[in-house]
């Protein structure tokens, strides 16, 4: 095989190894977007919704319109 043939033949594979993780982080982004929004969701769960209102008013009461 000479250096053209040789180039093609990398080139191939390389193309196919693209492919390849293109269509895996197209199947994987989905899962791990589902796996972070979990967590997430347990983080902001864990204080009861009444301390954060008491927070949110807190912070704007003391500013004068």
């Amino acid at each position: 095989m000479n250096a053209k043939d040789l180039a093609a033949l990398y080139g191939r594979v390389a193309l196919v190894m693209l492919v390849f993780a293109f269509v895996a982080g197209i199947v994987a982004g989905p899962l791990v977007y589902k796996a972070g929004v979990q967590q997430s969701a347990n983080a902001v769960q864990d204080q009861p919704t009444q301390e954060l209102i008491r927070g949110r008013m807190t912070a704007f009461s003391g500013r004068q319109g």
